[in-house]
């Protein structure tokens, strides 16, 4: 299994994003993709799309046909593609890669709140980076590597809360 975080270029730059978390357990599991509008990375344009899946929820204003992704193809998929960023980033990113509308999307069945404190004005029950990928681990039953990122998320968490709490005082 390998998972590409498709990364808005403001979300490396900042010091609460999650994907850097994913990438430390996963390690050659993830790659990390900058997303650039006008020139599309080779190796997402060129993946097998019956083994890939897109981690976005589906538009309810899309003009084009969308592939959900049935639940007994989730085993067959290799590959998952999560857009790390704000909301807002994540949506102008599916919006302006029209090589994505044609994957499977998969739409974490999920009512979890977002245990992710550390960024205001997001979805009530927006999961960040890292809690996207805890997702589709447990779903593979990538118990070692969902572990680990468990236990890192919530060091993470919990210390950037931590700063965050003490700066604001």
């Amino acid at each position: 299994m390998q998972i590409t975080l498709l990364t808005h270029q403001r979300e490396r730059q900042k010091s609460t994003g999650t994907g850097k978390l994913v990438k430390q357990a996963l390690k050659e599991k993830c790659n990390i993709i900058e997303w650039h509008r006008k020139h599309p990375d080779s190796s997402l344009t060129s993946l097998d799309h019956s083994k890939t899946a897109l981690v976005y929820p589906i538009p309810e204003t899309a003009t084009w046909p969308i592939k959900s992704l049935p639940e007994d193809i989730i085993p067959h998929i290799e590959h998952f593609i999560i857009l790390d960023g704000t909301w807002q980033e994540a949506q102008k990113i599916y919006n302006r890669s029209p090589y994505l509308h044609s994957l499977f999307h998969y739409a974490l069945s999920t009512q979890k709140k977002s245990a992710y404190k550390l960024r205001r004005n997001q979805r009530a029950t927006g999961l960040c980076t890292a809690e996207v990928a805890m997702e589709i681990l447990a779903v593979k039953g990538e118990d070692c590597f969902l572990k680990d990122l468990q236990r890192t998320f919530k060091i993470f968490n919990t210390l950037s809360e931590t700063f965050a709490q003490n700066h604001e005082q």
